[in-house]
């Protein structure tokens, strides 16, 4: 149905006066004459009894009238939030985070939905590997993941992640070669985080530490309360320390391979207002 002769329609039945009705739209009397015409013609009855003072709704105006308004409606919504989703005001956003950005992601989103309410986010703990096919099929929209990525993805550089060990502080003083051979070794589970795992292998190597897990767990959390129970020492991002308390000590690596980019990525061929806006927004504040 045409929306500018449901508009002529409503507007009409409105003033029932055809000279004050057109003047409400901005259009002459013959334009709306003849979008009063064609809506009729369109319906097949007629819609408004002539006389010498106007036009009164006929019975059929009278019972179209009310379903006109809830489609004018629903169009005016349909209008407003098109716009909305053109400016990234509304939507949704998918996002995808790691081991090394459970902090990091959070806060952003946060700072972004204090402007951006409209838009509904899902964020979800996924391996690295995971987060680049789906960014890559379209699943994911945003993902937080060690640089650098491969094509067609892009990213800006969000934080440099460091190693580092923790341990309950009864180990203070002791380097990280003796917490290693000492203590049982308390590991993240290598399917829940396959690219931390190879960093962790990779500063081993380079800095001739052998850590053999005794135990895994699912995520950070628990391995951190394994370690103030002084059930060993994990290995873990520097950032993990804002989840630790006064019992746990957290010692940095230092070494090549300890330290590492993490990005933002998101795949540029794929169209996202919202994600657009989320982007700019971290733009103007770094």
């Amino acid at each position: 149905m045409n929306i500018e002769l449901l508009n002529a329609f409503v507007t009409l039945a409105k003033y029932q006066n055809y000279r004050e009705a057109a003047d409400a739209l901005a259009v002459t009397q013959s334009t709306l004459t003849e979008q009063i015409y064609r809506l009729e013609s369109d319906v097949g009855a007629t819609l408004f009894d002539r006389n010498r003072t106007g036009a009164k709704l006929s019975i059929v105006g009278e019972c179209l009238l009310p379903e006109a308004k809830r489609v004018l409606e629903s169009s005016q919504q349909f209008h407003q939030l098109s716009e909305q989703v053109a400016a990234g005001l509304s939507g949704y956003l998918h996002i995808g985070f790691g081991v090394s950005t459970f902090g990091v992601a959070p806060s952003h989103i946060a700072r972004f939905k204090q402007s951006t309410e409209d838009v509904h986010i899902t964020l979800n703990d996924l391996p690295t590997q995971t987060q680049i096919e789906q960014l890559v099929s379209g699943d994911l929209h945003l993902a937080y993941i060690p640089l650098p990525v491969p094509p067609p993805l892009t990213s800006i550089p969000i934080k440099e992640e460091t190693l580092c060990i923790a341990v309950h502080k009864e180990h203070l003083g002791k380097s990280p070669d003796i917490i290693v051979r000492s203590l049982p070794y308390l590991a993240l589970n290598p399917d829940r985080g396959q690219g931390f795992q190879r960093q962790i292998d990779k500063a081993a190597l380079e800095l001739k530490l052998q850590p053999k897990a005794s135990q895994y767990a699912d995520d950070l959390l628990t391995l951190l309360s394994q370690v103030r129970a002084n059930m060993g020492f994990t290995i873990v991002p520097l950032s993990a320390r804002s989840l630790g308390d006064e019992n746990t000590l957290f010692l940095p690596l230092e070494g090549k391979h300890c330290h590492w980019q993490v990005g933002l990525t998101w795949n540029p061929k794929i169209k996202n207002p919202a994600r657009e806006r989320y982007l700019a927004m971290l733009r103007h504040q770094t």
